[in-house]
């Protein structure tokens, strides 16, 4: 029979505390208590279980609460289903528990604080003591196994859980902890405790990085880890790895598999939601399926590290436990974390399990791992094996994984240099030889970079020169491994490489109208042969591509290489990596750009960016095709409804090059159909699936003279790099060639990193058109410092205020009778 409870007066301030109410009837079969001890009396909730008989063991489920239900009024009872889950008619049906819901006092945590200085120090709380002794207690009136408590916490609950089985991991069967605080330096305390953790991807109370860093600290130390929703991610990324829900088959699967370290984690969840947590149909299962990990239940003796196994094997263990326990013995032939299955079983005290190696297949880089089963069926323990080979019949390729754990998750890679991880076996145990590669182009051409001198054993690294690398916002690095017959192959996943350079020199350009810009930077100082090289661009189907000729040697050095994004390099070639970037964003030509006609002289401002239209943000097509603007004395047309725009009468109209007429959107402000002050006019052009698009933003302002009937405007657009534009430089270090106003060009930009202004210097050769621009990192250009006729240096000011954080880049295009030279440095 159930012991009785105490008065319900206790329990009646629950009706008005708490949030996410339980039904009464649940909350009521606890019974109110408190715990004492010599630093603070705790108050705490207690269900037993229905029919309770004291000859039998039941296992105990230790719930910890949030801060929102601190007190002395036992309101958590109430919270999140979070204790009442537990106690549910139909779960304890079939998991007869016992269920202790401890109350932590107000202004009292279940953490110490942490020390500011060290934040993996701290000491036992006193509620943590509290609850210890409360577990303590329980034990002794109870029958209590103590093989079978579970701990489980939401939020300032879930802190508590991590820290507390990180301290007292000896003590718990399991763990479950919900958006609570992990820490890495947890992880090898954790390593044995059977933990499902729970967070959302969108908690802003305590964002996700607090579970994920100790789940991929545990995972880093070996163990498996069953991602349910969000894969491994970077530490502080804000955009995750969510591919979507695995299903429930999937995990059901895993958890038959005996998964222990499953990470829940929710892309569209924020704080919670616990409740449906809490009620997962899978948990209950998991948990109860645990019992107190037994670190030295078995050890593994065979197969030992770098064994070979074929034909008849055995894997054998020693034990230290003598009831009648059982082993399952569990195969993975790649260490691959959803790569194992299921060999046999045999009592533990037999000590060995007999393997047709043959009928396994080969494997060079094999694992086998030892689950121990109580006689009623509960895990206590796990061993996994060191790597061996398998060389079954036949001749099998070999094996090679790669660890790009370090730069995988890197935002971006700016060091020198990397250590890339990997491993590499043979089933048949044949000499190995390896090759490192690099990618531009995330993976779909490599080149080779140096051969490989692999160590014995599986585990090998290689320190990558990473300056000697091209940069690309794609890299990726490949190691291929070859037994002599056949080659295997493992890559990285794309990362972006944008290791600093020393020197970058602007290269002039020597013929042609487009705009854009050529770097050479050097990267091999004893390479470079000071010869003169052309730069060549060059249309293709797939886009703009540039080629290099060694004019001096007369040699093609490169050949259509695509255009780049601002990181990507081109392939090194004698010493030297070059970066090419078309017009950025375009916008019409100053000098051929304006009312042409009549005398109209009101302001217009061309934009070729992106623009806002209310709440949307738009990016114009930029078209490079000649506009006229014609103004009539009568109406001509009508604008067209495109976004916000209603279509209004046109007393103007607007032709391409080719003499067609365009449609245009007009926002209107005075009604008169005429593009006058305040007005703004969007040419529209088809963009690639045939749909009007906006392409340009004319925004007119100001002016004495109205345009009238007659008045032309003219836009004549930059043009961006084609047939024909062709840029020169001589591969030398620190020097530039001396044809152009640039000839000795320096621009600074200061402070850097910077808050709100940002400095800029420059110096020139000889006075020259000067125009200094700023971009963002996506290329949209965000300000223009200086447009004109300019002197030999100056000195500029940008007020980045509103402006997000980030890399920008100042770019400075300086154009003379004898050439121009455009020239660019980032600034953060």
């Amino acid at each position: 029979m159930r012991p009785p409870l105490r008065p319900a007066t206790l329990l009646a301030l629950l009706l008005s505390a708490g949030a996410s109410a339980q039904p009464q009837s649940l909350v009521d079969e606890f019974e109110a208590r408190t715990v004492q001890t010599d630093d603070l009396t705790m108050a705490y909730g207690l269900f037993v279980p229905e029919d309770y008989d004291p000859t039998a063991a039941y296992p105990l489920v230790l719930a910890l609460h949030g801060s929102g239900e601190r007190g002395d009024d036992l309101r958590n009872l109430r919270a999140h289903r979070l204790a009442t889950s537990w106690a549910d008619p139909a779960r304890q049906a079939e998991y007869p528990a016992f269920v202790v819901a401890p109350q932590a006092p107000s202004g009292l945590t279940w953490t110490e604080e942490r020390d500011p200085i060290d934040p993996d120090v701290s000491d036992v709380s006193i509620t943590e003591e509290a609850v210890l002794a409360l577990l303590d207690g329980l034990a002794a009136e109870f029958s209590i196994d103590p093989d079978r408590v579970y701990v489980v916490g939401l939020s300032m609950g879930g802190h508590g859980v991590w820290d507390l089985v990180s301290r007292f991991p000896d003590r718990f069967a399991a763990a479950v902890p919900m958006s609570g605080e992990g820490f890495a330096s947890q992880a090898g305390d954790l390593f044995h405790v059977p933990i499902w953790a729970f967070t959302g991807e969108r908690d802003t109370v305590v964002p996700p990085v607090e579970t994920r860093r100790v789940i991929q600290a545990m995972e880093d130390l070996g163990r498996d880890v069953v991602y349910t929703h969000c894969r491994r991610s970077p530490l502080e990324a804000r955009a995750y790895d969510c591919p979507g829900y695995i299903g429930r088959d999937s995990l059901e699967a895993a958890l038959d598999a005996n998964a222990d370290l499953i990470y829940w984690s929710e892309p569209s969840v924020g704080h919670g939601p616990w409740a449906p947590w809490f009620d997962n149909p899978l948990l209950a299962p998991w948990l109860f399926s645990k019992v107190r990990p037994d670190t030295d239940a078995v050890t593994i003796t065979s197969p030992a590290a770098g064994a070979r196994w074929s034909g008849d094997e055995a894997v054998t263990w020693t034990t230290t436990r003598t009831t009648g326990d059982t082993v399952e013995v569990w195969f993975n032939p790649s260490d691959a974390p959803r790569g194992w299955r299921m060999l046999g079983e045999a009592p533990i005290a037999a000590g060995s399990l007999s393997v047709d190696a043959d009928a396994i297949g080969d494997a060079a880089l094999a694992r086998v791992r030892l689950w121990v089963r109580t006689a009623d069926g509960r895990i206590a323990d796990r061993e996994t094996s060191a790597r061996f080979a398998v060389d079954a019949a036949g001749d099998a390729a070999p094996e090679v994984r790669v660890n790009d754990e370090p730069i995988r998750f890197a935002d971006r890679v700016t060091a020198e240099s990397t250590t890339l991880a990997f491993a590499v076996g043979d089933a048949e145990g044949d000499a190995l030889s390896a090759t490192l590669f690099y990618s531009l182009d995330g993976g779909a051409t490599y080149a080779a970079v140096r051969d490989l001198a692999l160590a014995d054993g599986p585990h090998q690294s290689v320190e990558v020169d990473l300056a000697g690398l091209p940069n690309a916002s794609e890299a990726r690095l490949r190691v291929d491994v070859s037994d002599g017959g056949s080659t295997s192959s493992a890559e990285t996943a794309s990362f972006v490489k944008d290791t600093p350079r020393a020197a970058t020199t602007a290269v002039p350009q020597v013929s042609g109208d487009g705009e854009g810009t050529v770097e050479f930077r050097v990267i091999d100082r004893a390479a470079l042969t000071g010869h003169r090289y052309r730069v060549a661009i060059r249309p293709s189907e797939v886009g703009k591509t540039f080629s290099v000729t060694d004019l001096d040697a007369g040699q093609v050095r490169l050949e259509s290489v695509p255009l780049s994004d601002g990181v990507t390099e081109s392939p090194a070639f004698d010493g030297v990596v070059l970066v090419v970037r078309d017009l950025l964003e375009g916008r019409a030509d100053p000098e051929r750009t304006g009312w042409t006609e009549g005398d109209a002289d009101v302001a217009v401002a061309v934009s070729g960016g992106s623009v806002r239209i209310a709440i949307l943000t738009v990016d114009l097509l930029a078209t490079e095709t000649d506009y006229t603007l014609a103004v009539e004395d009568e109406v001509v047309g009508r604008s067209i409804s495109i976004y916000t725009f209603d279509p209004t009468d046109l007393r103007f109209s607007v032709e391409g090059a080719d003499g067609a007429p365009r449609d245009v959107a007009f926002d209107d402000a005075d009604g008169d159909g005429i593009p006058t002050d305040g007005d703004v006019l969007y040419i529209v052009e088809p963009d690639g699936d045939g749909a009007p698009a906006l392409a340009w933003q004319l925004r007119f302002s100001g002016g004495t003279e109205a345009p009238e009937a007659g008045d032309v405007f003219r836009l004549v657009p930059v043009r961006s790099l084609d047939e024909g534009d062709a840029f020169e430089f001589v591969a030398q270090f620190g020097t530039a060639v001396d044809e152009s106003p640039a000839a000795a060009i320096r621009l600074t930009g200061f402070p850097s990193p910077f808050m709100d202004r940002l400095t800029v210097d420059y110096e020139l050769g000889a006075r020259a058109d000067v125009r200094v621009e700023v971009f963002d990192a996506l290329g949209r250009r965000v300000a223009v410092l200086a447009d004109g006729h300019a002197d030999a240096a100056g000195r500029l000011h940008w007020t980045a205020r509103g402006a997000s954080s980030g890399l920008f880049v100042v770019r400075l295009t300086a154009r003379a009778a004898d050439g121009t030279v455009t020239v660019a440095r980032r600034s953060v």
